[in-house]
């Protein structure tokens, strides 16, 4: 096995420079919107576990889709901004991941001192989480560079 047969710069570039249209990103956007107050109304109204997990994967395929749309100028520096933000997203959400768990379990050893217990997170949460930090970062990047 050689090292051409483990990398394939054909497929990495084909899969690095897959984006869905711009427009998709207004599509993503009220996606999340819609899904978001859904979780909302849904909270308040009849809370079905159904309806619930409809809506939170709403939000999370809406984020995706604003994460993976091209902006209306598509050029080197907003695809260096773009990677910058998802190595951001990548190293916060492991770090969110390692902390959260702890801190929950150092809240809940201090007010059940007998009956504390490490519990995870969830997998909506750090997708969530990721996405999040990921489509706010980048946006944060793609400002500071045009006030320059």
């Amino acid at each position: 096995m050689n090292a051409k047969s483990i990398s394939n710069p054909g497929l990495e570039k084909g899969f690095l420079k897959f984006q869905l249209p711009h427009r998709f990103k207004k599509i993503g956007t009220a996606l999340l919107l819609v899904s978001f107050l859904a979780m909302f109304l849904i909270a308040f109204t009849f809370n079905d576990a159904i309806y619930r997990g409809l809506a939170k994967y709403g939000m999370l395929l809406g984020l995706l889709i604003i994460s993976i749309s091209k902006e209306k100028i598509e050029d080197e520096r907003i695809g260096a901004l773009r990677m910058q933000s998802y190595s951001f997203a990548f190293v916060i959400g492991v770090l969110y991941a390692f902390a959260i768990p702890l801190l929950d379990f150092g809240v809940d050893s201090i007010f059940n001192a007998g009956n504390a217990e490490m519990k995870g997170i969830g997998d909506f949460m750090i997708l969530w989480f990721l996405l999040i930090v990921q489509v706010f970062y980048f946006e944060y990047l793609k400002r500071m560079c045009n006030e320059k």
